[in-house]
């Protein structure tokens, strides 16, 4: 009846955009300079320490994983 509270994942930012006005009063996202990125990302981890933040370097790393998931997978018919 009385369980242990489940722990909620971590929560995940993308700092690699932010949210600009426009002139005629709506918003629009436009990229984030490196040295912006740095300062979210530890205001965010301050905040959350185990929080997942995706910056650019996350984002290369990702694309190109699929390269390595290509390699296993030739690796596993080649034997």
């Amino acid at each position: 009846m009385f369980g242990k509270k489940k722990k909620a994942p971590a929560p995940a930012f993308d700092v690699t955009q932010k949210l600009k006005k426009t002139w005629y009063g709506g918003k629009k996202r436009i990229p984030t300079t490196k040295a912006e990125q740095r300062k979210m990302k530890e205001a965010i981890l301050k905040v959350y320490p185990e929080a997942i933040v995706i910056d650019d370097n996350a984002k290369r790393q990702r694309e190109l994983d699929w390269i390595d998931r290509i390699k296993e997978y030739d690796a596993l018919f080649n034997d």
